[in-house]
């Protein structure tokens, strides 16, 4: 049983660990989603909101899943220098999905868009 103790701290440790890596805990969801935008606006040039989605909560097992998603238009290299950004300096929620993809409207020229989509996982413990 001795043995088993040391075990259980390091474990716990761990959990602690990744609790703070896969976003912030005890911070209001409509938060999160506000410096989703801010950050997005203060860290890029030439780059707009094109869509932003509603905040999706997922409840499993004693942890609330929220997931945030927007949809940003603009140049590649700008739209992957804020991608680039956002996994760096943004902690507040971290990046689980992004895609590239064009959009043509009216026969106009294409458009590049990026989703980006979000998650934060809290403990309901």
């Amino acid at each position: 049983m001795n043995n088993q103790t040391p075990n259980i701290k390091a474990l716990s440790t761990q959990v602690a660990r990744l609790d703070k890596l896969i976003g912030k805990e005890g911070i209001e969801k409509e938060k999160i989603q506000q410096e989703i935008i801010d950050f997005s606006v203060k860290n890029s040039s030439g780059i707009s909101i094109n869509d932003l989605q509603p905040i999706h909560n997922f409840v499993y097992d004693d942890y609330q899943v929220y997931t945030y998603q927007v949809d940003l238009t603009g140049g590649y290299n700008e739209l992957l220098d804020l991608t680039y950004k956002f996994e760096k300096q943004f902690d507040f929620s971290k990046i689980i999905s992004l895609t590239f993809y064009t959009d043509k409207k009216n026969s106009k020229k294409e458009i590049l868009h990026l989703k980006l989509i979000f998650q934060n996982y809290e403990n309901n413990k």
